[in-house]
């Protein structure tokens, strides 16, 4: 493995092959890939970094726009040289990908968008805006059990929980707070985004992920061309870290152009 410091980004890279890029969510890093770059990295230039705000990557202003994040992955993707490339989004990390993938879809082999968010409800879109205002209010800090209990299942082993509490609490609260605001909002400028994009696209999520949920990931893959969609038996929303099995079997399916 390899880690590399690039404007402000920080970088890991391991294995060999084509390139795959992985983005994470709000409040975590690049970590939560440990599972699948375990599994992938024997075929595949496994590509991860902490986004804008997180890890060991620079900080994020205030009110700052999907845009801000979107520019973080053309940096990374000039700054290595790459050429064609998979993508993988998590959650915001998804909503990266989306971005990114509406304005280059030339550049990407194959597209994942795993638990992300499309086209909120009106009350799914009151739930996470009510989430925003009382972390204003209170602190980042005050929406972190609520935010486990969604994540996780009920069985979760006490050590995954105890380390995603404290890196959840490790956040720098400004730039906490910017990126899920930007989470929080920027799913109304996604709306239809990659309606005319063509390239093979894979959009699952968990059975159980009550942010990112079914009926979002089958919304958002009618809108691709050539998407479609799987979801995990089971599955919540840290699937990649309670279910890396599973969600490596269909990504590993996917990437090699196997029927899922």
């Amino acid at each position: 493995m390899k880690q590399l410091s690039l404007n402000g980004t920080v970088i890991e890279i391991s294995g060999s092959g084509p390139p795959v890029v992985f983005l994470h969510g709000v409040g975590l890093n690049q970590t939560i890939w440990a599972e699948q770059v375990k599994a992938l990295s024997a075929n595949y230039q496994i590509i991860t970094y902490d986004l804008l705000g997180h890890g060991k990557s620079i900080g994020v202003a205030a009110n700052s726009p999907l845009a801000e994040w979107v520019g973080q992955l053309e940096r990374v993707v000039r700054d290595l040289a790459l050429g064609s490339f998979s993508l993988v989004g998590f959650s915001f990390g998804g909503m990266i990908a989306q971005g990114y993938a509406s304005k280059h879809s030339g550049m990407i082999d194959k597209l994942v968008l795993m638990s992300t968010v499309y086209d909120r409800n009106e009350s799914e879109r009151a739930g996470v805006l009510a989430r925003l205002e009382l972390a204003k209010r209170e602190g980042p800090q005050a929406i972190i059990p609520a935010a486990l209990a969604r994540w996780f299942s009920p069985c979760a082993q006490p050590d995954l929980l105890a380390y995603y509490d404290a890196l959840l609490r490790s956040n720098d609260a400004a730039s906490f707070l910017s990126t899920y605001e930007c989470f929080a909002r920027s799913d109304t400028e996604l709306r239809g985004a990659l309606k005319n994009f063509k390239r093979p696209t894979l959009v699952m999520t968990g059975e159980l992920d009550m942010g990112s949920t079914p009926e979002m990931a089958r919304k958002l893959a009618r809108v691709i061309p050539a998407a479609e969609c799987s979801i995990v038996p089971q599955g919540r929303h840290m699937m990649t870290v309670e279910m890396p099995g599973e969600v490596n079997s269909v990504l590993r399916r996917f990437l090699e152009g196997e029927s899922l």
